[in-house]
């Protein structure tokens, strides 16, 4: 009776085991792409703009001596009187839209080739031109060492004082 009884337990716990085994692999496409997260302006015109991201061959960010930007982010601002949001130039004439490009280092050799996913939390210094601006809002896409670019993702209104 008791050798019954550890031949089923037996069998039970190997059948757990095999089932809790068979884990799924996480699959994303080799495509980064990414999504809009948080906004956390501080008291100076500093903030920092949080991202997720995922990306199948895992190959996110340059290497170290690198200064290919991968990450680009668009400003637009409310405009007071219109009520239109309108992209910052630096130029009288309406030269382009001001565009930041950053450099994002990738994670460890550990994830090349492999799916990943995370999130950014990128710095912005002056992420508005006047502290009269209050409502702002970003767009911003992001390329892999392939040279896959993301989809593109904008921010909600951002209110800030």
């Amino acid at each position: 009776m008791l050798k019954r009884f550890f031949k089923y337990l037996s069998l039970i716990v190997f059948s757990c085991i095999f089932l809790f085994s068979c884990v799924k692999k996480t699959f994303y496409p080799s495509t980064p792409e990414i999504e809009y997260k948080a906004f956390f302006p501080y008291v100076s015109d500093s903030a920092d703009i949080q991202i997720k991201f995922t990306d199948g061959d895992g190959d996110i960010g340059t290497q170290t001596n690198d200064t290919t930007k991968s990450l680009w982010i668009t400003y637009y601002y409310k405009d007071t009187i219109t009520q239109l949001y309108r992209g910052y130039t630096a130029c009288p004439n309406g030269c382009d839209t001001l565009r930041t490009g950053f450099i994002i280092k990738p994670p460890s050799d550990a994830y090349n080739g492999k799916p990943i996913s995370g999130e950014l939390s990128i710095r912005m210094q002056k992420f508005r031109h006047s502290k009269k601006i209050k409502h702002v809002k970003y767009v911003m896409y992001l390329f892999d060492a392939a040279g896959n670019k993301s989809n593109v993702v904008t921010s909600p209104e951002l209110f800030v004082n």
